[in-house]
């Protein structure tokens, strides 16, 4: 049960970041499509990255940190996929942007929130 609520914790802060991030960088979308998209590619990546990929990499023999570079790249890749279907190919640089703003601005926060306690 820990884990879980550790993860759900995670989650509201990760999902609270890039909302306020990518809601930026997404700007010309609708709020509601917007707000819509951006939970919905965190609800497809976050749990595989604190749920799945930490066990893969324990499996695997992966260190730490190569497990956290392989679930961010694989979340940043995803969500990247996902905001380019909601905005269409035309607008793949402005889906990619989000998705690194984001996972940095998650990722990066989520490490002080953690240092602190918070987390």
């Amino acid at each position: 049960m820990f884990l879980i609520a550790h993860w759900f914790r995670a989650f509201a802060w990760t999902l609270g970041i890039e909302l306020l991030v990518a809601g930026v960088c997404l700007r010309s979308v609708p709020l509601a499509r917007r707000l819509s998209v951006i939970t919905i590619a965190n609800v497809a990546t976050h749990p595989a990255v604190w749920l799945i990929f930490p066990e893969l990499g324990a499996d695997l023999g992966w260190p730490w940190l190569v497990t956290v570079g392989i679930s961010e790249l694989w979340a940043f890749g995803f969500e990247a996929f996902v905001y380019s279907l909601f905005l269409g190919t035309a607008q793949r640089r402005t889906a990619i942007t989000a998705a690194v703003a984001a996972n940095t601005a998650s990722l990066g926060l989520g490490f002080v929130l953690h240092a602190f306690g918070w987390l």
